[in-house]
C-alpha cells in the first residue's frame, strides 16, 4: 500500500540516481519516485534545495532522515533491507575487494566521467575547457583499461555473484556507453555491461 511506504527516492534520468532504484529494485524495496527533470527549475528549485541544499541528485528520505550521496545511500539501504544480499560478509574474505571496487566507482572513476559531462554536456559553451575534457577522456580509458583486466573470466566485478559494487560501477559504465567510450576491443567490459543493462532492474532504473 501506498500509505506504507516511508521511503521516497528523488531521480533524474541518467543521474547517479539511476543507482539508488536500481539498488530498490534488485531487493524489492517499496519506495516513492519523485522525478525531476535535470534543469535548474528542478534542481534549484526552493522546494528541492530544501532536501538537497547542492540542487543534485539522488537524495532520499526515509523515516525523517535525508541522504544525498549515492553510495552512502546505497549502503544505508543495504543495511536497513538488504539482509545479506549483493554485498560479502563483514569480515568475509571478499569483502575488502568488494568495498574496493563499491567506492573505486565514485571516488575514482567518476571525476573524470564528470568531468567529461560537464566540459562536453552541461555547461554553458564559454565555461567548457576541452582541455579537461579530453584529459578526462584518456583516464577514464585508462581506467575502463583496468576494468578490461580485472573482468577477465568473471561474470562480475567481485566474481561470479552480482553485488552492489556491479550498481555503483554499473552507472558509471553507463555514461561511458553514452559517450561512446566502450571501444570494441573492450570485450569484457562491453559483454560485462551487457549483463548488467539485461538485468530488469537496471532497465526500469533508466526507463
Amino acid at each position: 500500500m501506498k500509505g506504507d511506504i516511508m521511503l521516497k527516492v528523488y531521480h533524474a534520468k541518467n543521474t547517479r540516481s539511476v543507482r539508488v532504484v536500481w539498488l530498490c529494485e534488485e531487493l524489492g524495496i517499496p519506495y516513492e519516485l519523485k522525478v525531476l527533470n535535470f534543469s535548474p527549475a528542478d534542481l534549484q528549485s526552493a522546494e528541492y534545495l530544501a532536501v538537497h541544499p547542492l540542487g543534485k541528485v539522488p537524495a532520499i528520505e526515509d523515516d525523517g532522515q535525508v541522504l544525498n550521496e549515492s553510495g552512502a545511500i546505497l549502503q544505508y539501504l543495504l543495511e536497513k533491507h538488504g539482509n545479506g544480499k549483493l554485498e560479502p560478509k563483514p569480515g568475509s574474505a571478499a569483502r575488502g575487494r568488494y568495498l574496493h571496487w563499491f567506492h573505486f566507482a565514485e571516488a575514482t572513476m567518476m571525476v573524470p566521467i564528470g568531468n567529461i559531462a560537464q566540459h562536453s554536456f552541461i555547461r554553458p559553451e564559454d565555461k567548457r575547457i576541452p582541455q579537461v575534457a579530453a584529459e578526462s577522456v584518456e583516464s577514464t580509458k585508462k581506467m575502463l583499461g583496468i576494468l578490461e583486466k580485472e573482468l577477465a573470466g568473471k561474470g562480475y566485478i567481485c566474481g561470479s555473484d552480482f553485488t552492489a559494487a556491479d550498481i555503483m560501477l554499473g552507472y558509471d559504465l553507463l555514461l561511458c556507453k553514452m559517450f561512446g567510450l566502450l571501444s570494441d576491443d573492450l570485450k569484457n567490459v562491453n559483454a560485462y555491461f551487457g549483463r548488467l543493462a539485461s538485468r530488469p532492474a537496471f532497465q526500469k532504473a533508466t526507463a
